[in-house]
């Protein structure tokens, strides 16, 4: 029933067509996460996975030539439950460590999962405002039960103050995600190879789903640009996420696709980064 609401919503006029299918997507991530990964994550502490430890001071990033002043208050919608956690953790400094104003964020809603019909997803992160120098990305999976890795991927970072795609479909050491399991993710950017103390750390949850026979429907006969509000009245979140960053790209100057990309953001309370390039555009 919720379903055939949403989409006699997202058959409201263009100028409202997407921002109301969004509106459903957020509602419905929020309210109907189809899977026991919320559940699940209870199973493991934040010290594990997200360097929540108290005690550790971070050096964290390093000043680049041209710095942000770093605003005295930003609010941020944490959120409380271990260990997801779409945002870097505001920890103490050491050695004269540089805070960035906005930290490293996954994009994900406030309950750090999301759901998708891919084999191999993309995932989505803000990088800060730093200098990146020597620094490395890190993107680890792990499976439903939090017992064994199954992908680990090092990268260079290049982009900062920018949204960054992480595309894990070309990797041959990635088995495809199956259809109704949890996996648990966690990315890094490492500042020392040999104190891993010093890194910093999002992580959250994605369930790979079977598409029904109504969204292979209307995805048959649907433009890229109606594509984004069929993943979205359908709460597939990595999709809207990564159909809508396509779009922004193929058409850069498309003052709608832009208020699209930031009314999603917003609505997960992500309104900081809403406005930052995306580095795959570029």
């Amino acid at each position: 029933m919720m379903l055939k609401k949403m989409l006699l919503l997202c058959m409201l006029s263009r100028k409202n067509f997407l921002k109301a299918c969004l509106t459903s997507l957020v509602s419905l991530l929020f309210l109907s996460f189809p899977y026991s990964a919320k559940a699940q994550t209870f199973k493991l502490t934040t010290t594990q996975f997200l360097n929540h430890r108290s005690g550790i001071l971070k050096c964290g990033y390093r000043k680049g030539k041209l710095t942000i002043k770093n605003p005295e208050d930003t609010a941020f919608n944490k959120p409380k439950t271990p260990p997801g956690n779409r945002m870097e953790a505001d920890l103490d400094l050491r050695c004269e460590g540089y805070r960035p104003p906005i930290p490293l964020i996954a994009l994900l809603p406030t309950s750090n999962s999301g759901i998708t019909l891919a084999e191999h997803p993309l995932l989505f992160f803000y990088i800060p405002d730093a200098n990146l120098a020597n620094t490395t990305g890190e993107l680890i999976i792990y499976d439903e039960k939090l017992e064994n890795i199954i992908y680990r991927h090092n990268f260079s970072l290049n982009a900062s103050d920018s949204i960054i795609a992480v595309d894990i479909s070309n990797s041959r050491d990635l088995p495809q995600l199956e259809v109704g399991k949890s996996y648990f993710w966690n990315f890094s950017i490492i500042f020392d190879p040999l104190d891993r103390s010093d890194s910093s750390n999002v992580g959250g949850w994605i369930q790979r789903v079977v598409a029904n026979a109504d969204i292979k429907h209307q995805l048959a006969t649907a433009s890229p640009q109606e594509q984004p509000s069929i993943y979205a009245a359908h709460g597939l979140w990595h999709e809207t996420l990564a159909s809508l960053a396509k779009l922004r790209c193929t058409y850069p100057n498309d003052a709608t696709l832009a208020s699209d990309w930031e009314s999603l953001l917003q609505q997960v309370g992500l309104s900081e980064i809403a406005r930052k390039p995306l580095a795959q555009c570029n």
